[in-house]
């Protein structure tokens, strides 16, 4: 089966956002949590998993997905970690292995916010 899409996310302070992006760079969908409602990242990680469930059930996407890259205040690209954020009240945490984990394996990749920005 053919996956033509990717999930992008970008998580601020205040909300993150996730979408579906196709191989044009074009947004098919997006969808966004508030981030700030999580004094805990399993909680964090909890909700934006089923936000991207919904958002992926609503798209038919659920098995269209080749990978996952992430924006975020903090991030290292090197070990796919949040690095004690000033933003965020989570310390270090291991994102993308724990993002992975949480959909099967899917391949993520994070980088910080300003690079992100920068592509």
């Amino acid at each position: 089966m053919s996956k033509p899409y990717v999930l992008g996310i970008d998580i601020g302070g205040t909300n993150t956002v996730f979408g579906i992006v196709d191989a044009r760079g074009h947004v098919v969908a997006s969808d966004s949590i508030k981030t700030f409602k999580h004094p805990k990242f399993d909680e964090y990680i909890a909700d934006l998993h089923d936000g991207i469930e919904r958002l992926l059930a609503a798209n038919d996407a659920q098995d269209k997905i080749q990978g996952i890259g992430v924006g975020a205040p903090n991030a290292n690209y090197y070990t796919g970690e949040i690095q004690s954020p000033p933003n965020l009240p989570w310390g270090t945490v291991p994102f993308a292995d724990t993002l992975s984990r949480a959909f099967s394996g899917i391949p993520v990749a994070i980088t910080n916010d300003a690079n992100a920005a920068a592509l």
